[in-house]
């Protein structure tokens, strides 16, 4: 195990509309605001998308099961915002549904909303951190500094 300690900075009020890309959004938000750290939660609508839940098997490297929105799904998510090459990598595991229909995994690629998503951003300050590239299983990893 390994862990490093810090403080919250800023806390950012973010609001997508129809057919905003989360992932896009957040860099792009991240990138602007010079976030070099971060948590975030999401709430709102998403009517495409891609999500990784799970590897098919335990063997390295990693086959990702992969699940593609068809249709406006709710979106409940939580992410983080870390450093990967200079620029913001981010990291959002969520759940999805529509009805009885029910995913969970980590989006992946490029994605539209659906009416809004509401995103607030805490800035994690004083953390060590960065994302870098594991060979091994082919993942962007946290490496705590």
């Amino acid at each position: 195990m390994e862990y490093t300690v810090g403080h919250t900075g800023r806390v950012i009020l973010l609001k997508l509309d129809e057919n905003d890309d989360v992932l896009e959004s957040l860099e792009s938000v991240a990138s602007t605001e010079g976030i070099k750290n971060g948590i975030f939660f999401v709430i709102g609508s998403l009517k495409e998308g891609s999500l990784v839940s799970g590897a098919a098997t335990e063997d390295i490297p990693i086959i990702p099961i992969w699940h593609r929105l068809k249709n406006n799904h709710e979106i409940l998510g939580i992410g983080n915002i870390f450093q990967m090459e200079g620029q913001p990598k981010i990291h959002l595991h969520a759940a999805l549904a529509k009805g009885d229909e029910c995913l969970m995994g980590c989006l992946r690629g490029k994605s539209k909303v659906f009416l809004l998503e509401e995103v607030i951003i805490f800035e994690l300050l004083g953390i060590g951190a960065s994302r870098e590239k594991d060979v091994g299983t082919g993942l962007s990893m946290l490496r705590i500094r």
